[in-house]
């Protein structure tokens, strides 16, 4: 399995090359944000919450786009049946995949808080190391979550954009307004936010906890929700084509 891991992300990466207009965006987005971080920030608590904005909206784009392709190259390419009838579970190879989403967007995750580190090095430790790992988590169950979600239309690329402004302005609240910083609360990334912003070995270890609990929610309820659904529109795919679901 740590062979297939492996492989996957190689694989990724090579995608992530292949479509060098999209990486030469995300790699400018990438230094803008980081430099706009590094010269703005009041002080170290500030500097960890625009390094986790920052790569949070920086990495959505990546893992959408991966959730987006994860099952729609299998029929891309003809070998949805060698998936199907693979020693991998499905669900197994939807997890395995969404998780080298997220390591194949490291630089995009990471950068942003290397920047804050050298603007306030006593960020180099273990509440932004924990912080990192929980926007890896994220991103990870994000692009399972979304490959469920995607593959239920016929255009996944039109409703990228709309997933990706649903998360950046519920999630992140990247627009203020008047109780968005509850509604970002039913999402994992409010939690991440506020994780970043707390300092309290008791609050932390809280923000955590339930960071997890509302991670799991989103998963499960995708995977319970979308699974028989999603299988029912590749059966589909498979015997009629594309264009009958």
């Amino acid at each position: 399995m740590l062979r297939f891991f492996l492989f996957l992300i190689r694989v990724q990466w090579i995608d992530r090359l292949a479509t060098s207009s999209f990486l030469i965006g995300i790699t400018v987005q990438t230094a803008l944000l980081t430099l706009a971080l590094y010269r703005v920030a009041d002080d170290a608590e500030h500097a960890l919450v625009l390094a986790t904005r920052a790569s949070m909206l920086t990495c959505t784009a990546i893992v959408l786009l991966s959730a987006m392709s994860n099952i729609q190259n299998e029929f891309r390419y003809g070998t949805i049946e060698r998936v199907l009838l693979g020693k991998v579970p499905f669900e197994g190879l939807l997890g395995v995949r969404s998780a080298a989403s997220a390591i194949v967007a490291s630089p995009a995750i990471i950068v942003p808080f290397i920047g804050a580190a050298v603007r306030y090095p006593g960020l180099v430790a273990g509440h932004t190391m924990v912080l990192v790992i929980m926007v890896y988590i994220f991103l990870g169950t994000l692009c399972f979550q979304s490959t469920l979600l995607l593959c239920q239309f016929r255009n996944p690329s039109a409703m990228v954009p709309w997933v990706r402004m649903a998360l950046l302005f519920l999630g992140l609240s990247v627009i203020p307004f008047e109780g968005s910083r509850f509604v970002s609360y039913f999402f994992p990334t409010g939690w991440i936010l506020s994780f970043a912003h707390d300092t309290d070995a008791g609050s932390l270890v809280t923000n955590f906890v339930v960071f997890i609990g509302v991670v799991t929610v989103w998963t499960g309820g995708a995977w319970l929700g979308l699974r028989r659904r999603s299988h029912r529109l590749i059966e589909i795919n498979l015997t009629d084509g594309v264009e009958a679901s």
